[in-house]
């Protein structure tokens, strides 16, 4: 009797007993009834910051696509403010001279991104923006749509890319590059969060999956950005003032303190610039004031918060302040707590003389507004 009949008898007792034969001879084993072949791994998805095969009939050619050509050297990740900045150097290795025009270099970037600090970001949104591929650098997508700019919220991503023999061009002016075997590649991808309020200082969290295309050869990599670095804050200071209005005959640090007189038109009052500051932030206020003796009067300070968006600006009612300064004829500190408003973005500071006879001087020096708490959140409400 042969096999193949001996087997035959086997398999009709078996499924008397509803057994499974084993494998015959000539089959091919079956895993557990899971239809693949015993040995046959699924295959595996593209690793973080791999070089794959292009997959962009439009952008390949002249070898891109057909073989990895660009070889990882070193991947940095910084957070500025409250954008991203993901910084690539990568080692071309194709055998052949190329060149790439900025049409052909293009970024996506994607995934799931919230921040838990800020107001109506707490949930994870979808964030997937292309640049690139174009004349432009740079594209922008909306996380949160809004016709309420102070509601709406954009994530812009600003790709830049040169060879190791050029210079950074403008994220406005992508450059073309021109490859030969070994030459390195340096490319920027900013990524910013657009929002009138928090864009400035808390980014957008999550880990991001990042395909760059250079012709038909693609990057891809995966980078965790969920933990910011650092608290940021404005990184703004108040200017000296004009020097018509500075005396260099008193000042608290030399050489010279700001001067207002009353008897000189338009010197009456001085307005510092408006200065960015982060929302929700306790601060410091510190100055120094001399009122020379004889002045007439009340001398005055002011302290004013705004919401400032692109179409308008309001007055924030909550922080601000307005008091006398009283000393007369000597240096004065003045040092006092202040919390910007949940909605501010800049602030205002000024002095006056109000004297209805235009008698009287004053001189401000060391001007200073700085955060009480500087890097960490210990201060958010």
């Amino acid at each position: 009797m042969t096999d193949t009949r001996r087997y035959a008898i086997v398999c009709l007792c078996l499924a008397a007993l509803a057994i499974p034969p084993a494998p015959g001879p000539g089959r091919r084993a079956m895993g557990m009834g899971m239809g693949r072949p015993a040995g046959d791994d699924p295959p595996a998805g593209p690793a973080p910051a791999t070089a794959a095969e292009g997959d962009d009939d439009d952008v390949a050619g002249d070898g891109f696509g057909r073989v990895p050509l660009l070889e990882l050297v070193r991947r940095k990740v910084a957070q500025d403010q409250g954008a991203w900045v993901i910084q690539y150097e990568l080692r071309y290795t194709g055998e052949s001279a190329a060149v790439r025009t900025p049409a052909e270099t293009k970024v996506a970037v994607e995934g799931w991104v919230s921040n838990s600090r800020v107001c109506g970001h707490a949930t994870p949104r979808l964030s997937r923006v292309v640049a690139g591929g174009t004349a432009a650098g740079s594209a922008a997508s909306d996380v949160i749509a809004s016709a309420d700019e102070s509601r709406r919220c954009r994530e812009r991503v600003t790709l830049t890319a040169w060879a190791d023999d050029g210079t950074p061009p403008e994220p406005d002016a992508p450059a073309v590059l021109s490859l030969n075997p070994g030459t390195r590649i340096h490319v920027k991808v900013r990524l910013e969060h657009q929002h009138v309020i928090y864009g400035e200082y808390d980014p957008l969290l999550g880990v991001r999956s990042v395909d760059l295309s250079i012709g038909g050869a693609i990057l891809r990599d995966e980078v965790p950005l969920d933990r910011e670095h650092h608290l940021a804050m404005p990184r703004a200071a108040w200017p000296e003032p004009p020097a018509d209005r500075r005396d260099p005959r008193h000042y608290v640090s030399a050489p010279d303190s700001l001067h207002l007189e009353a008897h000189v038109p338009g010197h009456k009052y001085y307005r510092l610039p408006d200065r960015p500051v982060r929302y929700g932030t306790k601060m410091r206020l510190r100055f120094w004031y001399l009122i020379a003796a004889g002045t007439e009067g009340e001398c005055r300070v002011r302290f004013d918060q705004y919401k400032d968006t692109p179409t308008s600006w309001r007055v924030l009612s909550s922080g601000g302040f307005e008091q006398p300064l009283e000393a007369i004829g000597r240096w004065t500190k003045v040092e006092k707590i202040v919390r910007t408003d949940c909605e501010a973005t800049t602030v205002a500071l000024g002095f006056r003389i109000i004297s209805e006879t235009d008698v009287g001087e004053m001189w401000i020096d060391d001007v200073s507004l700085e955060p009480v708490c500087q890097n960490s959140p210990c201060d958010e409400p």
